[in-house]
């Protein structure tokens, strides 16, 4: 079934019994973590430059321990496997299992708490240096993702948002494959991606990941892609996605979003 309208589970916190204590505990975390004004500012440049920033202390540890169990448990209870390939980024494979946004939301509470918490969007604000806000469009606010045969991956692509936070619940050691590549400051043509002229004309950075490990993305000016398992191994992650302020009634189109039924 496609998404549509009547698949769409709208964020209420009062509806969500831990929002309030998550959003406090993000605020305190992030005062004491990041309160050093000079350290943020580098933080900033480092992600202006790189179009990537770790950010694996972002929020408390039993804030992240929260997260990583609600990802793992609606996997074993909503995954569904994906094998397709996206034409707007150059015919590029989606292979792997996934929970979608509308059930993450119908039957997460931690996961939509921290996607919508305003000390987490303020934070980033501070670190993408403009307004960031909720993702407009409901079916991308966030996804859980998982990796498991060889083969798997989350081929070439950019983000049709600006700001993404991905978390990683779980990854392989880096001889497995499921490594991230980045070649940011591209520039994303939907009627002629040019991925491969994209990668020969301009380096590619390899980021290795921990299971634990949290980063940001400047998604839709950074092509990048998870490099396919060369092993059975898992990997989960949790992609997030934020809109501009200023960009909140642009159209929009979702080529890639492929994960709708």
């Amino acid at each position: 079934m496609t998404a549509s309208v009547a698949d769409t589970v709208h964020y209420d916190p009062a509806k969500n019994i831990i929002a309030a204590e998550v959003d406090q505990a993000i605020e305190t975390h992030v005062k004491e973590t990041f309160g050093n004004e000079d350290e943020l500012y580098w933080m900033k440049q480092a992600f202006l430059r790189d179009g990537y920033l770790k950010v694996t202390d972002i929020v408390p540890a039993f804030v992240k321990n929260m997260v990583a169990g609600e990802a793992r448990s609606l996997l074993s209870q909503h995954a569904k496997r994906r094998d397709l390939r996206i034409a707007v980024t150059g015919d590029s494979p989606r292979r792997m299992s996934n929970v979608r946004q509308q059930d993450i939301a119908r039957w997460g509470k931690v996961i939509p708490a921290v996607y919508h918490s305003r000390s987490l969007i303020n934070f980033l604000s501070r670190l993408a240096n403009e307004d960031i806000i909720e993702n407009p469009w409901e079916f991308e606010k966030f996804i859980v993702n998982r990796q498991e045969k060889t083969g798997d991956t989350h081929g070439w692509h950019w983000g049709d948002y600006p700001y993404s936070m991905i978390w990683v619940i779980e990854t392989p050691d880096a001889s497995h494959g499921g490594i991230l590549e980045t070649v940011p400051h591209t520039y994303w043509d939907k009627r002629n991606p040019r991925v491969e002229e994209h990668l020969l004309r301009n380096p590619i950075y390899s980021k290795i990941h921990l299971s634990g490990d949290v980063y940001l993305l400047k998604s839709d000016t950074t092509l990048h892609r998870v490099m396919p398992l060369v092993k059975d191994a898992t990997r989960i992650i949790i992609n997030m996605a934020w809109e501009r302020g200023r960009d909140k009634n642009r159209e929009v189109s979702h080529e890639t979003f492929a994960f709708r039924d």
